[in-house]
């Protein structure tokens, strides 16, 4: 099986999976030889719940869930939490959303036709601090098991040259650290505000900081791989059976806290010592904070994203959506099995 970064092969084996309270028996894939990517992944495999094809002698794993009759809806909604928090909240609700973790209604959107099983919805445009940049006609891939957003070039930079005193070398932008620009993304008529915290990335040799906005073709000339510099900043749903996916503005609390978040991380910037072109953030262990009844929707935690630099891995940024795959990120904590859930390219959450 060949992934968008990577490739692996095995024998097919049938067991009980425990998500938290919900037990399907499953067929999956006993990896007995994995290329070299996968070797350094701090993961025990890959739990598809993508749109795409399904390995032949296997069943999607949201399809098991609503057959056995363990969900109502063949649907699931993730919050991701940031390490940096401390919180540790991020969270899988399989089978319906947290209405908890959102405002008002979602804003749901029409999935575009494709044969890959990408989560693709329609972009209307990009905004800096308030003023549309006019990228119109473009398709998002939402994908969890991004860590970053790439874009081709004319589009990155069509944004980053709205930002006083950026820079660009080759792919990465960057910009001055204490930068007060507000980024956001419309889909529909609703925009979204991207927290500097997520698309603010670390200090370079330059003094200036890197921005996680990167300006790379992953596909066609039209498509962002939307992943979770955005994603941190809403509540997702991804809708199978409707075939659409559903976006929810933070609660009231959460925006507070993003705004406080945002100034602290100004700060933190434009202080930090040092020079690197490379920033990781660790992972964060969450805690699940809800706990469905079975047959109606069950919540799971997952762990905080990994953030690697843009131009030193390639498969952190690009190991979910590429071809066929189902997929989606984060790690699900479910006793007694840890899986890392990443949208994949042929057959695999997103």
């Amino acid at each position: 099986m060949t992934y968008g970064t990577g490739s692996v092969s095995g024998t097919l084996a049938t067991d009980t999976l425990h998500i938290g309270s919900l037990s399907p028996t499953v067929a999956f894939g006993l990896a007995t030889n994995v290329s070299n990517e996968f070797k350094s992944y701090p993961m025990d495999g890959i739990l598809g719940i993508g749109r795409g094809d399904v390995v032949k002698g296997t069943a999607q794993l949201m399809d098991v869930l609503k057959t056995s009759n363990l969900i109502n809806e063949k649907l699931y909604g993730i919050h991701l939490s940031r390490a940096r928090d401390g919180l540790n909240d991020g969270e899988l609700n399989l089978g319906g959303a947290n209405t908890a973790r959102f405002a008002g209604d979602l804003n749901w959107l029409d999935c575009i036709p494709n044969d890959t099983g990408f989560w693709e919805i329609p972009v209307a445009d990009a905004a800096v601090n308030g003023k549309p940049v006019g990228l119109s006609g473009k398709q998002g891939i939402m994908d969890t098991g991004t860590s970053y957003i790439l874009m081709p070039p004319a589009d990155a930079l069509a944004i980053h040259s709205q930002i006083p005193g950026h820079a660009q070398s080759g792919e990465t932008f960057s910009v001055p650290c204490d930068t007060k620009t507000t980024l956001q993304f419309v889909f529909g008529k609703q925009a979204y505000n991207i927290s500097s915290a997520d698309w603010l990335g670390g200090k370079l040799d330059s003094g200036l900081c890197r921005s996680n906005i990167v300006g790379r073709q992953t596909f066609d000339a039209s498509q962002w791989l939307i992943g979770d510099v955005f994603l941190k900043n809403v509540y997702a749903v991804f809708d199978f059976d409707g075939n659409r996916v559903g976006l929810g503005m933070p609660s009231t609390g959460d925006e507070k806290k993003e705004e406080e978040e945002e100034e602290e991380g100004e700060q933190g910037s434009s202080s930090s010592s040092g020079s690197t072109s490379t920033a990781s953030s660790p992972t964060s262990t969450a805690a699940s904070r809800t706990s469905a009844a079975a047959g109606v929707s069950q919540t799971v935690a997952v762990e905080g994203s990994v953030s690697t630099s843009p131009s030193s891995s390639a498969v952190a940024e690009n190991q979910g959506q590429g071809g066929r795959q189902e997929g989606s990120a984060g790690v699900l904590r479910a006793a007694p099995l840890a899986m890392t859930l990443c949208v994949l390219v042929l057959h695999l959450f997103i």
